[in-house]
C-alpha cells in the first residue's frame, strides 16, 4: 500500500511576486510552481496526491536520515531555520569522504608550494601590560544568562577591576586561543581550521583599575595587551561609533579586527566576508555573556568609521585589516542603562 502522507522536508508558500503557489523540497532543492486551484484538487485527490509524493521518494535522498535531526529542531521551534539546516546536510564537500586527511592535505600542498604558509600574526612592538588572573565569574546557568542580557549604552561612572577585564577578554576568547595554540608548522592540516583565525583584538581602555587609559592590542595567547597609542580616548571613540556616547562612561570597547589575507590564505569561497560576519557575531556573544557575568552591560555594534578606527589603534593599512565589532562595557546601571541619558541630565 502506497504512502499518501506528504514527504518529510515539503514546504508549501505563496510565491513571491506571482499569484502561484511553491511547493519546496528542502531535502533534495527541488521547487514546483502550482495555482492555487490545481495545488488545491491534488490534496484533495488522495490517488493523484499518492502517485506525485511517491515520485518524490528517492531512497538516495537520506530524507529518512535527516529525520531525527529535523524533529530535533521543529520540536523547538527553529522555524524556519530548519530548512537551511537541512540543505546544509545536502551539500557534498570536496572532503566529504576524506577520513585519513587525503584530500585535504593534496589540497593544502597546493597552497604551501604556491604561496607558502599563510600569513603570520602581526603584534606591535610596543610597552606591555600583563593582565591580572580572571576573576571567577557569577555563578549563573548559561540560560539564565542568555535571558537576562540586555543592552548597556550608559554605565557606572568608575572603574572595573583588571580582573574582569582579564576575564572577559580569557573565557570570551577561550575557543579561538585553544585553536592558535593547535597551529603548528609540524601538522600543516592545523592550518585549515579557519574559525576565529582571521581575528585581532584590539581594546580600547577607558577606566580599569591598574590599566593605564590607552588603545592596546590583546596578546591572544600572551593574555596581556601591548599598548599602541596611549591616552584617554574616549573622545575619539565616540566619534568612531558615529557619534554614540556610551563610551563617556564605559570601561572600555573591545575591537574584533579581520586580518583579511590570514583568512583568505584558509578559506578560499566566495563565501568568506560572510563566515566573517557570522564568526564576529558568535564571538561577540560570547564575550558579552561572559562579562553579564561579572555584572557589566554591553552596546554590541558594527557602526565603526573603520579608518578612524584602524587609525586610532596603530595606524593599520585599511587595505589588509578591517574592523567588523565592537562591544563597549561598564558597569551595569540595570534599566536605567538601557537609553542614552537626556539632553542635560547626568550620564
Amino acid at each position: 500500500m502506497k504512502d499518501d502522507t506528504w514527504p518529510l522536508g515539503l514546504r508549501i508558500r505563496p510565491a513571491a511576486e506571482t499569484s502561484s503557489v511553491e511547493v519546496s523540497d528542502t531535502v533534495t532543492g527541488r521547487r514546483f510552481r502550482w495555482s492555487p486551484e490545481a495545488l488545491a484538487g491534488l490534496i484533495l485527490d488522495d490517488e493523484r496526491r499518492a502517485a506525485w509524493t511517491e515520485g518524490l521518494r528517492d531512497p538516495g535522498s537520506g530524507r529518512d536520515e535527516l529525520a531525527g535531526g529535523w524533529r530535533h529542531w521543529q520540536e523547538r521551534g527553529w522555524f524556519p531555520s530548519d530548512q537551511y539546516y537541512v540543505a546544509s546536510r545536502r551539500w557534498v564537500y570536496a572532503d566529504s569522504d576524506d577520513p585519513r586527511g587525503e584530500v585535504r592535505t593534496a589540497a593544502l600542498q597546493d597552497y604551501l608550494a604556491a604561496s607558502g604558509p599563510p600569513p603570520a600574526e602581526v603584534l606591535p612592538d610596543g610597552p606591555v601590560t600583563e593582565l591580572d588572573p580572571p576573576a571567577r565569574p557569577a555563578d549563573r546557568e548559561l540560560a539564565d544568562l542568555l535571558t537576562s542580557r540586555r543592552t548597556g549604552r550608559r554605565y557606572r561612572d568608575e572603574p572595573v577591576p583588571s580582573e574582569q577585564l582579564s576575564g572577559v577578554l580569557w573565557h570570551g576568547l577561550t575557543g579561538v586561543r585553544e585553536r592558535r595554540e593547535r597551529i603548528s608548522e609540524s601538522d600543516p592540516l592545523s592550518y585549515l581550521d579557519s574559525f576565529g583565525s582571521a581575528w585581532d583584538v584590539h581594546v580600547c581602555v577607558y577606566a580599569v583599575d591598574g590599566v593605564e587609559p590607552g588603545a592596546y592590542r590583546y596578546d591572544l595567547l600572551g593574555h596581556r595587551l601591548i599598548a599602541t597609542r596611549p591616552g584617554d580616548h574616549r573622545h575619539a571613540m565616540i566619534d568612531v561609533l558615529q557619534g554614540q556616547r556610551s563610551p563617556s562612561t564605559a570601561a572600555w570597547t573591545i575591537g574584533l579586527v579581520a586580518d583579511f589575507p590570514r583568512y583568505q590564505w584558509r578559506y578560499r569561497h566566495e563565501h568568506g566576508l560572510r563566515r566573517l560576519y557570522l564568526e564576529s557575531g558568535v564571538l561577540g556573544q560570547e564575550l558579552a555573556i561572559v562579562a553579564h557575568a561579572y555584572g557589566l552591560s554591553t552596546l554590541i555594534t558594527p557602526a565603526q568609521k573603520d579608518r578612524a578606527y584602524l587609525a586610532l589603534h596603530g595606524d593599520l593599512p585599511d587595505d589588509r585589516y578591517a574592523p567588523v565589532y565592537t562591544l563597549t562595557m561598564g558597569r551595569s546601571l540595570g534599566t536605567r542603562g538601557h537609553f542614552l541619558a537626556d539632553p542635560g541630565e547626568p550620564a
